[in-house]
């Protein structure tokens, strides 16, 4: 059964908050900055159609829509870089350092903490609607994978999911409102002074061959720049950080 508000949407149990959020897309149903909460997804989503796994009732998982008339197509890997602002201010609250690693991921020292999936709603070359999926771990204190956190386990005590994911979405907001007003530049470098492992030396791995190079940042259409002998720019899931 879900339960509604205003802001809102808590569903007990969902495939998944993206796929119920964009369902409202394509029905006409969505509301600007309605957030869409799951205490359990039976096939959470995560990039390249891999899956998404928490404990039930642990996690903050939350899909919400934005509506994107008056932003660029192009620009719209900025709104992967306002989601990574809004859930790192919010653990930064909680006590924590996050790091943002590209191209969509949040870490609290070298461990994953958050995952972000965007969905698109495109009519021509127009951007319509937006679904900002976002799983934040926060009580849960195992996981099949030693990269993996949650605030719990950094900092040794419970936090309320729904307040958190309140907060969150109010940041999303706040910082969409940002790019607005200001553009994406100010997003950019406050997403850059974050960036995980940025002006050190790392392995990169392109199909089977692994190098090093130097992250100098991300630019605005997502492309991560590193340089060796030579500058690169490499696209999304060009290229893997290895560490």
């Amino acid at each position: 059964m879900a339960i509604s508000d205003d802001e809102i949407v808590i569903l007990d149990r969902v495939d998944s908050t993206n796929t119920y959020a964009m369902d409202l897309v394509r029905n006409g149903s969505a509301v600007h900055g309605k957030a869409i909460f799951a205490v359990e997804q039976t096939a959470g989503k995560g990039r390249n159609e891999r899956k998404w796994f928490t404990e039930p009732g642990a996690n903050v998982q939350v899909s919400i829509i934005t509506r994107m008339n008056g932003f660029l197509l192009n620009d719209r890997f900025m709104l992967s870089v306002a989601a990574a602002l809004a859930v790192s201010e919010v653990i930064e609250k909680c006590g924590c350092e996050p790091r943002v690693k590209w191209p969509n991921d949040v870490l609290i020292g070298a461990r994953k903490a958050v995952g972000i999936l965007i969905e698109n709603s495109v009519r021509g070359a127009g951007w319509e609607w937006a679904v900002t999926g976002i799983g934040l771990n926060v009580n849960q204190k195992k996981f099949d994978s030693e990269r993996a956190t949650s605030l719990m386990l950094e900092t040794s005590r419970k936090w309320d999911v729904l307040e958190l994911t309140h907060d969150i979405r109010i940041s999303l907001l706040n910082y969409l409102i940002r790019w607005e007003k200001e553009g994406p530049d100010g997003l950019l470098e406050a997403y850059n002074a974050r960036l995980f492992m940025k002006g050190q030396s790392v392995r990169l791995k392109k199909g089977n061959r692994v190098f090093e190079s130097t992250i100098m940042g991300v630019n605005r259409v997502g492309k991560l720049i590193t340089l060796d002998a030579l500058e690169h720019e490499w696209d999304l899931d060009e290229v893997t950080i290895q560490y």
